[in-house]
């Protein structure tokens, strides 16, 4: 057996040990593995570098993502809101206005029959406390008596009562074709309209 390949390296036969070579071998190789380890470090560094960079780049897009999609959400929300109070505020509006409507009709109603409960009230009051001196008798008393004592000491049993001409059915043609005076319908309207 040849023994040139073992023989081109040292220590490979055990018979020729070259502790220098060894020696250098080693100090070459462990230079080598510093250089590597330096140049790993390098690349540790930069490829941290750039993964930071990435993630820095990532989380900075999607802030940005986020803050968009806040911003939509935000106008979403405010846009519903604004629809949400404006129904609101229509609805209040014409409950509103139909209380309003509803309360000036109910005080229009307590209005008029507070004003005609004073009007009959005044026109009562008026009646009852006026007092007049009666021609007829010439005492001194209210003016529903004086009425009264009027009406029947110039109406005589020949006057009309309103029934009584209503039962004539007469038409306001026939009427003024009788042409007489508000005294002679006043005193002698039985015998006039009633031939």
């Amino acid at each position: 057996m040849d023994n040139k390949f073992i023989n081109q390296f040292p220590y490979t036969d055990f018979h020729e040990l070259n502790l220098d070579w060894v020696i250098k071998q080693t100090k070459e190789q462990g230079e080598q593995i510093a250089y590597l380890n330096e140049e790993f470090s390098k690349i540790t560094v930069l490829t941290e570098d750039y993964i930071q960079t990435m993630i820095d780049t990532a989380i900075e897009s999607n802030n940005l993502i986020l803050a968009q999609k806040l911003i939509d959400l935000k106008a979403e929300i405010t846009t519903e809101y604004k629809g949400y109070v404006t129904a609101q505020i229509n609805a209040l509006t014409v409950y509103i206005d139909n209380q309003d409507v509803h309360y000036d009709e109910l005080a229009q109603g307590y209005a008029n029959t507070a004003l005609n409960e004073a009007k009959d009230y005044t026109d009562d009051a008026v009646i009852d406390y006026t007092m007049m001196i009666n021609p007829i008798t010439g005492v001194y008393e209210d003016v529903r008596n004086v009425v009264d004592d009027i009406v029947s000491y110039f109406h005589t049993g020949d006057a009309l009562t309103a029934g009584e001409y209503d039962a004539l059915d007469l038409t306001a043609g026939a009427y003024d074709a009788y042409d007489i005076t508000a005294y002679d319908y006043d005193f002698n309207g039985k015998t006039i309209l009633n031939p």
